[in-house]
This record gives structure tokens, C-alpha cells and sequence, in this order.
């Protein structure tokens, strides 16, 4: 019987082994923590291979270059969130309210898991200037496109089974991860009143308009 991930390939296009695969595994691992810890230093893959024990080659050979470590990277993040996996997502009922709270506060537990900060260090190392961004790192654009679609996706699931007008939903979607965003960077510097009172406020505002 094949092994778990026995088809998977380096970036060289060769078949991983499990050595291989555990290396390459390692390598995200380290990548994540390294990333959510924030401290403060450039976005360096020699870091990441340096905190693993392994040379650049070993790395260049599992990702090709920075670029397809960060996609790496985004991609194990949505498999381990399961924001990626309809099949196993919950039903979900309840009044509009009560969906719109569960995707917030879903979302806001994410920022603040490992994952979340690694994904947000991501985002904030990557250019500004879209072109650019395309440019220099177009597999961690396309990455943090899907990453970012898989919550859009389970947002507009938690609500497919409620006659509610596509186009507000749509905008909706898009304006949760922005809106979240911008309360988790008050985290730190208001009181825990005043943010859970942003977040209420957030999700009331969102059902109204919904409704």
C-alpha cells in the first residue's frame, strides 16, 4: 500500500521520499514559527533553512526559492485550517446574527494562532505595488489568493441555505477579513471592552445590512 504523500515532489520535479517529506515538513514548520514570531527581521528563507539544520541547496531543492516557500507555506496553513475542506465543514444554522458572529469569531481566533500571525507577517513583507508583487513572488500571490478565498468561501457557505440578496453577500465576504483585520491590530493597544464592543458592533452592523 503507498505511503501518505508518496507522490509528492520536490520543486526539481523529483519524487520525495520519506526523508524527503520529513525534511520538507520541518522546513514549513520552522517556516511558520518563524514568521508568527515577528521579530522584526526581513522575510529570509536562510533563516528558516538555517534554524533547520539544513543547507540552502536542501531547501532550494524542496521549494526552488523563496517564493515557493511562502506558497508552500500558505498552502499548508489553509490544509491545516480546513477552510479549504467543504466536506468537512459543520451545518450551520441559526439566525443571521448568530452565522455572521461564528464566521468573525472564527476568523479572529485564527489571527491569533501561529498561522494566523505567520499568514499577517506574510502579507506585510510582501510589496506594496501589486505589479511588483506579481512580479517577485507570483506563487505566494496565488497562495494568499487561495488562502484568503477559502474564508470567503465558508462565509458565503454559512449563509447558501438563506434567501439573502448574492450581491450584499458578496461585498459582505470581503469586508469581514478587512474589518477583522483592522480590530486584531487594536488587540494590543485597547482595552478588551472596547474591542469586543468593535466586534459586536461589527457583527450587528453586518446582519442589519444582510437582512
Amino acid at each position: 500500500m503507498a505511503e501518505p504523500n508518496s507522490t509528492m515532489q520536490s520543486a526539481a520535479g523529483t519524487r520525495l521520499n520519506r526523508r524527503g517529506r520529513e525534511t520538507r515538513q520541518r522546513l514549513l514548520d520552522i517556516a511558520i514559527g518563524t514568521l508568527a514570531e515577528g521579530s522584526g527581521e526581513p522575510l529570509s528563507a536562510n533563516r528558516v533553512a538555517r534554524d533547520a539544520g539544513v543547507s540552502w541547496g536542501t531547501l532550494k531543492h524542496q521549494f526552488g526559492d523563496i517564493d515557493g516557500l511562502w506558497a508552500a507555506v500558505l498552502t499548508e496553513v489553509t490544509d491545516r485550517s480546513g477552510a479549504n475542506s467543504p466536506e468537512i465543514w459543520p451545518p450551520i444554522t441559526g439566525s443571521i446574527q448568530e452565522r455572521v458572529s461564528q464566521m468573525i469569531t472564527a476568523i479572529w481566533t485564527i489571527l491569533d494562532t501561529p498561522e494566523g500571525r505567520a499568514v499577517e507577517a506574510l502579507r506585510a513583507g510582501l510589496p506594496n505595488d501589486q505589479a511588483e508583487r506579481l512580479s517577485v513572488f507570483p506563487l505566494t500571490t496565488a497562495a494568499m489568493a487561495g488562502y484568503e478565498d477559502a474564508w470567503l468561501r465558508a462565509f458565503e457557505y454559512s449563509l447558501a441555505d438563506l434567501n439573502l440578496d448574492p450581491d450584499k453577500v458578496h461585498r459582505v465576504r470581503h469586508l469581514i477579513p478587512m474589518a477583522i483585520r483592522g480590530i486584531n491590530n487594536e488587540r494590543r493597544l485597547s482595552s478588551a471592552a472596547e474591542v469586543a464592543g468593535a466586534r459586536d458592533c461589527l457583527v450587528d452592523a453586518i446582519a442589519v445590512y444582510l437582512q
